[in-house]
């Protein structure tokens, strides 16, 4: 099985979909759940999620014996690279990214000259953020005769560079073959610009274009849309359908969850989203997995009971986790692991280190909102300040980011 969602998987790869803001509560007069959209419209039938997710995992058992061999192809290795990320993406099996960096390294070296094998290496750069290396690879490979434009539009996004040339590139090839890695890629970059009713539009299109029965792509978009809603567009309410239909075609969706249970508990559902998490850290139980859902747990938990004793294994776990994933894949969780160590890893100055360099890295509303809620956490007024000066350029792309700018001016206008 060859999932649907191969364009979308590298979307991701590229570092579009933006997780893991905590979702925000509801907007004064939204109404909260009370005031929810109804649930989207997805039409196809697809595939239980837990089989999906065992056809995939036997797919990857079956490439990885094919890439054992003494001859291994280039095809199989790209395969085996996008079904590995495809894994990750869903349950957070981040030790996947080492395997997969492996895989495009030897295929740059067993296939010199090969655009595909460049191509391959930029994709694996691209999912942990090492977008220099990602876009020279896509330049060597143009080079060699390569289309790469759709895949720098892509990181240009993640970096928040050159928006509208995206989105116009993103609607000429709409324009030209109104696909589901078109329609995603256009979606993006309008989600990117703050125009988030023409995004929800190319989103439901996007889905319209499916006729398989993979839940990849179903979950995937919903996913997409509620954090489009949740944490650029800042109407939550908007987003809750959204998480809930990506949960419900695959119940083991690591971040939708993680996502799903923050507005949960900020929607008079606490129970109910520790319920969620603890599922989620019972399945992720491994080290290389997903930290996420053992902080948040850990953080709801000690909302409701501030003596509780379990949140402080829960937290420990999760610095293990974060400290680990920073120590091999830096820049793939700077913006987690600053959220983390601003929330319950209880460590501000490691939180403004790393919300520093993911805004080095990434000039996007979301990082300029976590770098000024780090430095100000941290007590480097300067920082946030200044911060807040180059922030208001990109203000207009972000409801979040405009709400934070207007919350916190009263205290650099003091200065």
């Amino acid at each position: 099985m060859r999932p649907r969602s191969i364009g979308l998987a590298a979307l991701f790869a590229a570092g579009l979909l933006l997780c893991c803001r905590k979702s925000p509560a509801p907007a004064s007069g939204s109404g909260g759940a009370s005031a929810e959209v109804s649930a989207p419209s997805v039409k196809q039938k697809t595939t239980r999620g837990d089989i999906a997710l065992r056809n995939l995992g036997d797919r990857i058992g079956v490439l990885e014996k094919q890439a054992a061999k003494a001859v291994q192809p280039l095809p199989v290795r790209e395969q085996l690279a996008t079904a590995l990320l495809q894994r990750a993406q869903f349950l957070g099996t981040f030790d996947d990214f080492t395997r997969v960096i492996t895989l495009a390294d030897a295929a740059v070296r067993d296939f010199p000259g090969q655009a595909s094998a460049l191509l391959l290496r930029a994709r694996a750069a691209s999912a942990v953020h090492r977008f220099d290396d990602a876009l020279r690879d896509l330049d060597a490979a143009a080079a060699l005769g390569a289309d790469v434009d759709a895949r720098r539009a892509s990181i240009h996004l993640a970096l928040g560079r050159d928006l509208e040339r995206a989105r116009d590139f993103a609607k000429s090839r709409v324009d030209r073959a109104p696909t589901l890695e078109h329609l995603g890629l256009l979606a993006n970059a309008e989600a990117a610009l703050g125009d988030f009713g023409a995004a929800d539009d190319h989103y439901q299109a996007a889905l319209d274009t499916l006729r398989d029965v993979s839940p990849f792509p179903v979950a995937q978009l919903s996913f997409q849309r509620g954090v489009m809603w949740g944490e650029q567009a800042h109407r939550p309410e908007r987003a809750l359908p959204f998480y809930r239909e990506a949960v419900r075609r695959l119940p083991e969706y690591v971040v939708a969850n993680v996502h799903l249970a923050e507005l949960e508990a900020t929607t008079g559902s606490r129970d109910a989203a520790i319920a969620r998490l603890r599922a989620i850290v019972q399945q992720s139980g491994t080290p290389g997995h997903d930290p996420e859902p053992f902080g948040v747990l850990a953080e709801l938990l000690l909302e409701r009971d501030p003596h509780d004793g379990s949140a402080a294994a829960l937290i420990e776990r999760a610095r293990q986790g974060y400290d680990a994933l920073l120590a091999r894949h830096r820049t793939a969780f700077l913006d987690h692991g600053a959220e983390f160590f601003a929330g319950p890893g209880n460590d501000r100055a490691q939180a403004l280190v790393l919300a520093r360099e993911n805004l080095a890295l990434r000039q996007t509303p979301r990082a300029y909102a976590l770098a000024i809620e780090s430095a100000f956490g941290a007590g480097d007024i300067a920082a946030g300040c200044g911060w807040m000066t180059e922030a208001a350029a990109v203000r207009s792309h972000s409801p979040d980011l405009g709400a934070l700018l207007d919350r916190e001016s009263a205290r650099c206008a003091t200065r």
